[in-house]
């Protein structure tokens, strides 16, 4: 019985690993840059324990303890994923292929995250101007030399 229970079904310690983008990126495209005929089962097998952990990390760094349709069909995809790893009697083209379905979702998740940061890391959009900005342009939004002629010319 215990040979069929995988060697690497738990996940790294994320405490242990850097919520780094560059680092997880080059992971990512690490894992995918493997060739099924130059690799072994091991070293498959040690790419993917260090997928699933970088996976783990971003995940609950991006989707939080947030309760939308969204996170929970993201959490689903990552959770069936991350359960789906192959057992160590498997072929070594299903471990490779499992391989490479975590670095696709960690690519996936390094763009969210990504995204969930620029999107912080920007400034919102100018507030409306206030009624006294308004009467000092005229009644326009713009200032004077800025202010849109009239429709009919004059």
């Amino acid at each position: 019985m215990e040979d069929l229970v995988p060697s690497l079904r738990s996940v790294p310690d994320t405490n242990e690993l850097p919520l780094d983008v560059q680092t997880a990126k080059q992971a990512a495209d690490g894992a995918l840059d493997l060739r099924l005929g130059t690799t072994t089962r091991q070293e498959i097998d040690e790419w993917t324990a260090q997928l699933r952990g970088r996976i783990v990390l971003f995940a609950e760094e991006i989707l939080g303890q947030e309760q939308t349709t969204a996170t929970r069909a993201a959490r689903w995809e990552i959770d069936q994923l991350l359960a789906s790893t192959p057992q160590d009697t498997v072929l070594v083209f299903s471990a490779y292929q499992h391989l490479r379905d975590l670095a696709r979702m960690l690519r996936r998740l390094i763009t969210e995250y990504r995204n969930k940061t620029e999107a912080a890391v920007t400034s919102p959009l100018p507030a409306r101007p206030s009624p006294g900005a308004l009467a000092e342009n005229n009644g326009h939004c713009l200032p004077e030399h800025e202010a849109v002629p009239p429709k009919d010319g004059t």
